[in-house]
């Protein structure tokens, strides 16, 4: 929650220069019309109160001011909670699929063990062929599950990054809490 920023004593002296300036510059003779802010000034104080709204980038030493309140930490605390929560289930689907993955090599190197001692054995046959094949798929098999096994490593790394920024930016939100409020329960 943004509370109104509060201009500058610099400023508002800038404001009044620009509408003395502007003021004088005007061809009425008219002393009610000498102070009257002209088109160009009206403009640029639409853009002086565009600037200064909450949720505009600072400018030029105008921060926002902004309290953390208890809600604010609480929604930091949630988005880290949940954000590990994801990296712990990609860690977990990462380890199931490197447990298969391994399994599967396994078998794979027992297949392609057996192949190799019929190849081996005589003659190639159309037997010996296929179990050549065979041992080949699992390979490939092996090698997918392998693949995706890593794909989901790298998404738990990247979970795990997201959680400790995560984790980070509300332990510094908690931190801003307890120097804004510091009669807080959270304290």
């Amino acid at each position: 929650m943004f509370l109104p920023r509060i201009a500058t004593m610099r400023s508002l002296k800038v404001i009044l220069f620009v509408s003395t300036v502007l003021a004088t510059t005007q061809s009425s003779s008219s002393s009610a019309d000498a102070f009257a802010p002209s088109p160009s000034f009206t403009q640029s104080a639409r853009t002086i109160r565009r600037v200064s709204t909450p949720g505009s980038a600072p400018r030029r030493g105008i921060q926002p001011v902004h309290a953390v309140t208890e809600e604010d930490v609480i929604k930091f605390v949630e988005k880290a909670e949940k954000l590990w929560a994801e990296a712990l289930a990609a860690r977990k689907e990462a380890n199931a699929l490197s447990d298969r993955a391994e399994e599967n090599a396994e078998a794979a190197a027992e297949v392609a063990k057996k192949a190799n001692e019929e190849m081996l054995k005589g003659p190639i046959s159309l037997e010996k062929i296929a179990a050549a094949d065979a041992a080949t798929n699992c390979n490939l098999d092996a090698g997918s599950v392998l693949s995706r096994a890593l794909g989901a490593a790298e998404e738990a790394d990247k979970l795990e990054e997201l959680a400790e920024k995560a984790l980070a930016e509300s332990e510094k939100a908690l931190g801003q809490h307890l120097k804004d409020f510091p009669d807080s329960d959270l304290a």
